[in-house]
C-alpha cells in the first residue's frame, strides 16, 4: 500500500491491492447501469392535477470502475434519483433501466447492489470485528469455511483502514470510522454495485476527503460506487469519474467534473476565479429557471456525457454471468439465479438471536433496570395486599390485587417495546433491504430471545405477590396463575411491537396509552353486575384481552376454594364463588381464559410482523399510495 496514483487535480490516492480472498469466494461481474426517459410522479393535492413530478425523463449511464457523484441543490431530485437507481422505489416509476443493457430484473439486482442510507447506523454494542463477523456468516454461504470468511473479513477491514478499530465497539467509533464501517459491512459479500446517500453528512473536512477517497479506492476493484453529495470542495469534486447535476427534476450537466468549466462556456457562463465548478453551476440553476432549461437542453437531460475519453477498462458481462457459480442453477442449459438468500433460515435464525443475546447481555443496565423494576414492584404491590388471600373480609382486595398485577403486566411490557423497537426498525431496515436476511427469521429470532428474561421476571414478581398476599400454599393454583400472568405479559409484549412497528416513538408512545386505557375500561365494565351486562358490551369486551387476564387471575385465586376465614361478626363473601356471581365470573374457567389471552398474542405478533414488512418493504408501501391516490383521482375524475 505504499505507491500511489497521481491525478490531474493533483489528489494523491494510494495504489490499492485487489481483492484476492473476496474475489476468490464471491466473485462477481462488474455492473453498469443505464437509464433514459426516467419519470417519477408524487401524489400533491396542492398540484394541477394532483401530481407533483420529481423526476423529469432524465437519462444518464453509470459505469463500472468509476466513482460517479449525483449533485445539486436541495429538492434537486438526487437522493430521488438513487432510489430509483437502487431499487428502494418503483411505484410511480416510469421509463427505462437497465442493467449491462438487459431490462434491470429486480430480484437479480438486489443480489448485486448494496444502498447505504444517510444515516450510518451500526449495530450497538457490537465491536468492528464481531459486526463483520454477522455481516459475513449472513450474506456469504454456508459452504464457505469460517477461515476463508475471516480471510475475507480482514482484506475487507485492511481496504478500509480500520485495523486500530477492529476491536472497539460501535457506540465508541468517531464519525468517520462508523461510516467506514457502514462501507465494509456492506462490502463484505462483493457487490458490483454500491449505492449511498449523502455519505459525507455529518463529517469534518479531514473525514470528508477520507471518505471520498475510500470510495475511489472501492472503484478500482473494479466496483461501480453511486453516491448523492450537497456541494463538495474543489479537490474532492475532482476526485469523482463522473458527475451528474441535477435541479428541478432535470439533468442539467453529465460526464467529468474538468469538462464543467467549458461545458458552462458553450451556453455563455463563465465561470469566475473565486467559484468551484461544482458551486457556480449549483449556483446558476438556483438562480431562476431559464438557467435550467437552457442547461438541460444542452446537456440533453443527460443524453449527452461530456467526457474527454469514454473508456470501459473492464469487461461487462452478461446478464445471465453476474453471479458467482455459487449463485446460478443450470436449468436446461440456461444459468437461471438461485434468489434465496445465502444462508438457510435456521442458520440466519441462529445468527442473529445469536448477536442479540450478546447486545441483551451487555447493555446491563436495562436488565438491572428490568430485575429491580419487578422486584420492587412485587414487593410493593405484595405489601399492599400483604396476607388479604384468606381473609373473607377483604376480598375485594384479592379483585383489586389481581386488576393491579394485570396492569403492571400491561404498561410494562406494552412500553418497553413502543419506545425501543422503532430504533431497532431503523437499523433493520438497511439490513433487510441489502438481504441480509429474511424478515421472518429476525422477528423470530425477536420474540424467542425476549422470552427468557420475561418469563424469569415475570415468575420472580408473580411469586412474590402471591405468597406475601397469603395466597393458598397449592402448587396447581400457583403455576394456573402464574401462568395467567406470563401469558398477560406475553400478549402485551405482542401489542407493543405491533404498535413499535407502526409508528415512530412520539407517535407510539402517544397511541400505545389511549389503547390501553380503553382496554382496561372495557376489562372492568360491569363488574358488580353479575350476569346483567348488555350483550352489546359483552362483545366490546371480549375485543379486551385484559379481561380475560383479570378473569383468568381473579378466579385462579378464588375458584374451588373453601371457605375463607372470617374474624368479623359477618363475612358476605366467606364463599368465594358468591364473589365470582357478584363479578359476573361465575362458571368462568381458568384454562379458556389462558386460551383467549393466546389468540389475542398469537394475532398481536402477525400484526407486529405485518406492520413490520409493510415498513421495509418501500416498494409495497409505495405502490398501494400510488394505486390508491390514482383510483381516487380517476374517481374525481
Amino acid at each position: 500500500m505504499n505507491e500511489t496514483i497521481s491525478f490531474d487535480s493533483e489528489v494523491i490516492l494510494p495504489m490499492i491491492k485487489p481483492l484476492t480472498q473476496l474475489n476468490t469466494i464471491a466473485k462477481k461481474a462488474p455492473v453498469d447501469i443505464e437509464f433514459s426517459d426516467l419519470t417519477y410522479c408524487v401524489a400533491d393535492s396542492s398540484t394541477k392535477g394532483g401530481w407533483r413530478q420529481l423526476l423529469k425523463s432524465v437519462n444518464g449511464r453509470f459505469r463500472s470502475g468509476e466513482l460517479t457523484a449525483i449533485l445539486g441543490p436541495s429538492g434537486a431530485g438526487k437522493s430521488t434519483l438513487l432510489n430509483i437507481l437502487a431499487g428502494y422505489v418503483t411505484a410511480g416509476v416510469k421509463g427505462s433501466i437497465k442493467i449491462n443493457g438487459a431490462p434491470r430484473d429486480m430480484k437479480l439486482f438486489t443480489k448485486l447492489s448494496s444502498y447505504i442510507m444517510q444515516e450510518d447506523l451500526v449495530q450497538p454494542r457490537l465491536s468492528v470485528r464481531e459486526a463483520m463477523t454477522v455481516a459475513a456468516n449472513l450474506k456469504l454461504s454456508s459452504e464457505i469455511s469460517h477461515n476463508e470468511k475471516l480471510a475475507v473479513i480482514d482484506e475487507v477491514i485492511q481496504l478500509l483502514g480500520l485495523q486500530k478499530c477492529y476491536d472497539t465497539r460501535s457506540e465508541h467509533l468517531s464519525g468517520g470510522q462508523r461510516k467506514r464501517l457502514s462501507v465494509a459491512l456492506e462490502l463484505v459479500n462483493n457487490p458490483p454495485v454500491i449505492f449511498l446517500d449523502e455519505p459525507t453528512t455529518g463529517l469534518d473536512d479531514v473525514a470528508i476527503k477520507k471518505c471520498i477517497t475510500l470510495l475511489k479506492n472501492i472503484t478500482k476493484l473494479g466496483r461501480s460506487v453511486i453516491c448523492t453529495i450537497h456541494q463538495p470542495s474543489a479537490s474532492l469534486f475532482q476526485i469523482f469519474d463522473q458527475v451528474y447535476v441535477m435541479a428541478n427534476g432535470y439533468c442539467i450537466y453529465n460526464g467529468s467534473p474538468n469538462q464543467v468549466v467549458p461545458f458552462l462556456s458553450t451556453v455563455d457562463c463563465i465561470c469566475p476565479e473565486t467559484y468551484t465548478p461544482a458551486d457556480f453551476i449549483i449556483e446558476l440553476a438556483q438562480m431562476n429557471s431559464g438557467n435550467i432549461a437552457v442547461l438541460q437542453a444542452q446537456i440533453q437531460n443527460g443524453k449527452l456525457n461530456m467526457k474527454e475519453k469514454v473508456n470501459q477498462p473492464y469487461y461487462v458481462s452478461e446478464v445471465s454471468n453476474l453471479c458467482d457459480i455459487n449463485e446460478v442453477t443450470v436449468q436446461a442449459g440456461v444459468p437461471v439465479p438461485n434468489f434465496e438468500y445465502p444462508t438457510s433460515f435456521w442458520l440466519q435464525f441462529h445468527i442473529l438471536a445469536s448477536r442479540m443475546i450478546l447486545q441483551l447481555i451487555r447493555n446491563k443496565w436495562i436488565v438491572y433496570l428490568q430485575f429491580f423494576h419487578h422486584f420492587l414492584s412485587g414487593l410493593l404491590i405484595g405489601g399492599i395486599f400483604f396476607r388479604n388471600g384468606n381473609d373473607a373480609s377483604q376480598v375485594i382486595s384479592i379483585f383489586k390485587c389481581c386488576l393491579t398485577i394485570n396492569v403492571f403486566f400491561v404498561y410494562t411490557h406494552v412500553m418497553s417495546p413502543v419506545l425501543l423497537f422503532p430504533l431497532e426498525v431503523k437499523l433493520l431496515k438497511r439490513e433487510y433491504f441489502n438481504r441480509w436476511f429474511s424478515l421472518k427469521a429476525y422477528f423470530c429470532a425477536v420474540t424467542v430471545v425476549n422470552i427468557p428474561l420475561l418469563f424469569i421476571y415475570g415468575i420472580m414478581f408473580s411469586s412474590i405477590v402471591f405468597f406475601m398476599s397469603g395466597q393458598p400454599i397449592e402448587l396447581g393454583r400457583f403455576i394456573l396463575f402464574t401462568s395467567i400472568c406470563i401469558n398477560v405479559a406475553l400478549c402485551s409484549q405482542g401489542l407493543g411491537y405491533a404498535i413499535g412497528a407502526s409508528f415512530e416513538i412520539l407517535n407510539g408512545s402517544v397511541v400505545a396509552p389511549h389503547i390501553l386505557a380503553l382496554l382496561v375500561a372495557l376489562a372492568v365494565y360491569g363488574m358488580g353486575y353479575k350476569d346483567s351486562i348488555e350483550p352489546t358490551m359483552k362483545i366490546f369486551m371480549s375485543f379486551s384481552y385484559i379481561r380475560f387476564g383479570l378473569v383468568g387471575a381473579t378466579t385462579s385465586l378464588l375458584s374451588n376454594r373453601d371457605p375463607l376465614e372470617c374474624n368479623e361478626i359477618y363475612c358476605h363473601y366467606r364463599d368465594p364463588e358468591v364473589m365470582l356471581q357478584d363479578l359476573g365470573m361465575k362458571g368462568a374457567i381458568s384454562f379458556e381464559q389462558f386460551t383467549y389471552i393466546t389468540i389475542f398474542t398469537i394475532l398481536f405478533r402477525l400484526t407486529a410482523y405485518m406492520s413490520l414488512k409493510y415498513r421495509m418493504t418501500s416498494e409495497l408501501r409505495n405502490k398501494l399510495v400510488y394505486y390508491a391516490t390514482k383510483i381516487v383521482k380517476q374517481k374525481e375524475t
